[in-house]
């Protein structure tokens, strides 16, 4: 299986896309496939408690569900540690199976020819 990075920058004025990406990360990892998503710029909301709920496509997929089948599959959510920490947010305010990472990681995966790299 391949494993897939999915990067996501677009925050609540893109939220639909958002979902969006959140659904094909979703749909990556259901398939077996080994998942990590890493929220940078305003996305990083959307690994806050409660932020989530309530958002869903234009399509109807709900956000929520979709972050939710993500930590089922065990798949690591990053939130940049440079845009947390501009937005004041702290470990402790993000939902199970987020965690805060800095750039390296981020360069690490993006470099390495392990990953198939996913932008949103």
């Amino acid at each position: 299986m391949q494993k897939m990075l999915f990067i996501i920058s677009k925050g609540f004025e893109k939220s639909g896309g958002a979902t969006r990406a959140f659904q094909f990360a979703s749909i990556a990892a259901e398939q077996g496939n080994p998942v990590e998503v890493f929220l940078i710029d305003d996305a990083i909301h959307w690994a806050q408690l409660g932020m989530a709920e309530g958002i869903r496509s234009s399509t109807g997929e709900s956000m929520k569900e979709l972050l939710d089948s993500l930590v089922a599959h065990k798949s690591p959510i990053h939130v940049c540690k440079a845009c947390a920490d501009k937005r004041l947010i702290s470990p402790d305010e993000l939902i199970k199976g987020a965690q805060i990472s800095g750039a390296q990681v981020l360069v690490k995966m993006m470099t390495s020819p392990e990953y198939k790299v996913v932008t949103f």
